[in-house]
């Protein structure tokens, strides 16, 4: 009976530190997807607002390596929500995985705005979402639908387009 408990914790610590890397991957890519997209002039004032939906521990990631960083002359500002209906005007929306059921509202919420949409479940470039987080061959990548991007009057670099997976 210990060696099966021991077992099943083992599994469980080796599963939790594979999430938290790709916590970390994520949270260093929306960071770093600010380097290869242009929002429109409007948007250039005021904090530059990354919204996290649904996924505290990328939010608290985020929050970590965002400390006293800028996009352009923009202080950059973390928030964290559990619902749809509290989603402001960020320049880059993250949605979780458990919270994508939330996804019509979100884009009901975004709608006419400049807002890099990035979601972490098969099926949301489909939905509207600019950039995806997969898993391919064992590995977290990320599909980029470059139209999506556009609708939203954002400019993608050429670099950003030749490191995802295009859809």
């Amino acid at each position: 009976m210990l060696k099966n408990l021991l077992v099943i914790f083992c599994l469980c610590m080796t599963s939790w530190h594979v999430t938290a890397q790709e916590e970390d991957y994520i949270s260093l890519y929306l960071l770093n997807f600010t380097r290869y997209i242009e929002w429109p002039e409007s948007s250039r004032s005021g904090n530059f607002v990354i919204e996290v939906l649904g996924h505290a521990s990328v939010y608290e990631k985020l929050k970590e390596i965002t400390e006293g960083k800028t996009v352009g002359n923009q202080a950059i500002e973390v928030r964290n929500y559990m619902s749809a209906s509290e989603v402001g005007n960020p320049h880059i929306m993250f949605v979780g995985h458990w919270q994508s059921r939330q996804i019509n509202e979100v884009l009901e919420k975004l709608e006419g705005k400049a807002v890099l949409l990035v979601t972490e479940k098969e099926g949301m470039i489909e939905q509207g979402a600019a950039i995806n987080f997969v898993v391919r061959e064992g590995k977290i990548c990320y599909e980029l639908r470059k139209a999506n991007a556009e609708g939203r009057r954002l400019s993608i670099s050429s670099r950003l387009e030749q490191m995802g997976i295009l859809k």
